[in-house]
């Protein structure tokens, strides 16, 4: 009788555990999927803090949080490890971080259908979407990621070629 009690309250402390941290959890998983302005976030770029030019921040933000979307080939390692190994990335003076609340901006990259991984370059306290493509991987999601990678550094590039 005492051991039904206790796996009872056991029960009763996992389901209220479980029920807390899916309470607690959710919406910072829902901070990272959608776009949302924190032109007040304090960690964020001072000089990009309330700036409308897409120029000036293309050319100026130092933090960038990296996020897939309805991927199955590839996780968020997986990219900013491809990222890194991008010889171009590295020279754009850009820090991946791991809080998107400190970031800059958002790498959004997402799956469409065969190949195709669109992506999105999203400022964080305005939401603009600043760069734009689509990476291709026939039959491979590291492919995938690889050129997400390269076409992100592409377009990046004339932008942030002049920072030293």
């Amino acid at each position: 009788m005492h051991l039904r009690l206790d796996r009872i309250s056991n029960q009763s402390l996992v389901l209220a555990l479980s029920f807390f941290i899916l309470l607690i959890g959710s919406p910072l998983v829902g901070a990272a999927q959608h776009p949302y302005a924190t032109p007040d976030a304090p960690e964020k770029s001072d000089l990009l803090k309330n700036s409308k030019d897409k120029e000036f921040i293309l050319r100026n933000f130092k933090t960038m949080y990296v996020a897939t979307r309805e991927i199955a080939f590839f996780g968020r390692d997986d990219m900013k490890a491809a990222l890194h190994r991008n010889g171009d990335f590295e020279k754009l003076n850009i820090t991946i971080v791991d809080d998107p609340r400190v970031a800059d901006v958002v790498l959004e990259i997402s799956y469409t259908f065969a190949w195709d991984y669109p992506f999105e370059l999203r400022h964080q306290n305005t939401t603009f979407v600043l760069l734009a493509g689509t990476g291709e991987g026939p039959f491979s999601g590291l492919a995938g990621a690889a050129d997400v990678a390269r076409v992100f550094a592409d377009l990046a590039k004339p932008y942030r070629s002049d920072k030293r």
